[in-house]
């Protein structure tokens, strides 16, 4: 599990190109950037009252850690179940450990799956996939 590696990914986004100098339109862009790199689990939602971020905790080489980020999130977030599955989350800095993780294993399943609230959250496939549905500069 990384906990804070480094590493370059290319992100793509949308923005303007010009046509023969002076005629604007629409186009996909890329840009390479240095992320630190943090696989999560288990982790959770914690309480937010903010319409405009989120917040959750995790453990990570028996470390637990902290992180929020700007987002749409109308009805903030509640503390939410512990989920037995991998969050990848990519920082623009290093993520200080908040202290010792709450269970002597990762691997241990503090709650089952099936009784994470559905559409809470969820994790993504790859870490990149986060990075673009949550629009991260992740934090």
């Amino acid at each position: 599990m990384a906990c804070g590696m480094r590493e370059t990914i290319t992100v793509s986004y949308w923005g303007v190109c010009w046509k023969w100098g002076f005629i604007p339109y629409p186009c996909k862009k890329t840009k390479t950037e240095v992320k630190y790199q943090y696989d999560f689990r288990p982790w959770r939602t914690r309480f937010s009252w903010s319409p405009f971020r989120r917040s959750y905790e995790g453990c990570c080489n028996g470390a637990l850690f902290g992180w929020s980020y700007w987002t749409w999130s109308p009805f903030g977030t509640g503390n939410g179940p512990w989920i037995d599955q991998t969050l990848t989350y990519f920082s623009d800095s290093q993520i200080g450990s908040t202290g010792p993780c709450p269970f002597k294993s990762t691997s241990s399943q503090p709650a089952k799956l099936s009784e994470a609230a559905a559409g809470s959250i969820v994790p993504a496939a790859t870490g990149e996939e986060l990075y673009e549905d949550h629009g991260c500069p992740c934090v």
